[in-house]
This record gives structure tokens, C-alpha cells and sequence, in this order.
């Protein structure tokens, strides 16, 4: 009784969520990122709000409910839609630190596919497209 008054507490605060995701809802779902600076310093002074993850097998998996490779989540942007797991918070990790300190959490927005802002990549990152984790 407890899970199901959970459950009906994030639909109704996401009541586009059950739609979007084939798996049980939780209250909180943490995806855990690591990260090299200076990515990591421009989350933590919220400099930047947004990572980005290539579509890959591994993040695809990790992301998505509805797919398994790269042209799956090509042909699910263009003529369906991607499902996305139901993470609701991101944990960024400076590294890979034994117990996974210093790390910070961030409440995700969205998770889109789409081209990488400048200054927050690399710049080979620029002209291709990424799944893109939005936070605050």
C-alpha cells in the first residue's frame, strides 16, 4: 500500500511520466554520473546545466526503456518516441573516488537528444548529436 500511495504521489507531481516509462516508478531514481573538471566545478557553481552522453550501446541501455541500438533511438526520434528510464535526480561524481565522495546531486528536468551547447563540451562534441541530461 505504502509503493502504490508513492506511486500516485510522482503521478500526479509527472502525470506524463506513466506514459513515457514502462517501469515501475519510484519516489527517487538516482542516475550516477563521473566526471573529469572542469565539468565537474561548472555543475557545482551551476555554470552548467546540462551533460551530455553519446549514443552508444552502454547509454543507451542506461537511458533508454525502448531501445538497444543506435538505430533504434534514430528511428524512435524520427518516427516514434524514446522511452526513458525514470531517473529523477543525477548524482555527478569528481572522478572515481573510493565511496563516490566529492559528488553532487541535481534534480533532472529532462532527458532529450540533441547538439551540445559550445562551452559546455569539448568541441569535437559540437556537431553531433547526444542524449542531453537537463537538471537543476
Amino acid at each position: 500500500r505504502a509503493e502504490k500511495s508513492k506511486n500516485l504521489k510522482l503521478l500526479l507531481r509527472f502525470p506524463e511520466a506513466e506514459k513515457h516509462c514502462s517501469l515501475p516508478l519510484k519516489e527517487k531514481e538516482v542516475l550516477t554520473l563521473h566526471l573529469a573538471e572542469p565539468w565537474y566545478s561548472m555543475i557545482v557553481s551551476a555554470e552548467k546545466m546540462e551533460e551530455y552522453r553519446e549514443i552508444k550501446p552502454h547509454w543507451i541501455k542506461r537511458l533508454t526503456t525502448n531501445c538497444e541500438v543506435p538505430y533504434d533511438v534514430a528511428a524512435e526520434t524520427h518516427y516514434g518516441e524514446v522511452l526513458y528510464r525514470p531517473y529523477t535526480h543525477v548524482l555527478f561524481v569528481k572522478g572515481y573516488p573510493k565511496g563516490n565522495k566529492p559528488s553532487v546531486e541535481k534534480k533532472i528536468v529532462d532527458i532529450t537528444i540533441g547538439k551540445p551547447k559550445k562551452g559546455l563540451c569539448p568541441k569535437e562534441f559540437l556537431n553531433k548529436e547526444y542524449f542531453i541530461i537537463k537538471f537543476k
